[in-house]
């Protein structure tokens, strides 16, 4: 239950910096951020498996359409999603060697790049983008910045390792 609770209150942090300070990192005139919340999620998915991961990303999903008074439902649709995909990488035997090399970096972008494809692909569905322009304005800008961005993750789980 402390490993949940624990869990819970990373997720609440990272919804919070997400919503409060990551567009000071902002890049491109479209706004480009990478998505800390979706690291967070595959983080806990990688740690607890499918269901936990898709169960931490629809919440974190539902509770970020509610900051963001936009279309209510479909963050938590796509981070249920990738939850879920990240869950596949559960692998206890290899967990720590995951989250530790840029293997978890790959996953992110895996996981950020199918996010992304089923959030702007139902977000600006009825305007006039296109399939491609959607892509390369917005999908894989951000799913690159959010796996870029991921390595701070690898980083501090290294350090945390050499420490014990």
């Amino acid at each position: 239950m402390a490993d949940y609770l624990k869990y819970v209150g990373l997720l609440a942090a990272l919804i919070i910096i997400q919503k409060t300070l990551i567009w000071l990192i902002a890049v491109t005139s479209y706004e480009i951020t990478p998505d800390i919340v979706l690291i967070g999620v595959i983080f806990v998915s990688m740690r607890k498996g499918k269901i936990a991961g898709s169960v931490s990303g629809f919440a974190a999903g539902l509770i970020f359409d509610f900051l963001s008074f936009s279309f209510l439902g479909l963050m938590a649709l796509s981070k249920t999603v990738a939850g879920f995909i990240g869950g596949i990488f559960d692998d206890e035997n290899k967990l720590e060697r995951y989250l530790s090399s840029y293997i978890f970096v790959l996953i992110v972008l895996f996981c950020s790049l199918i996010n992304n494809v089923i959030y702007f692909m139902v977000y600006f569905q009825g305007t006039m983008l296109t399939t491609p322009d959607i892509m390369i304005r917005y999908v894989i800008p951000t799913s690159i910045y959010t796996a870029f961005v991921s390595i701070i993750a690898v980083v501090f789980n290294r350090k945390r390792l050499f420490a014990r």
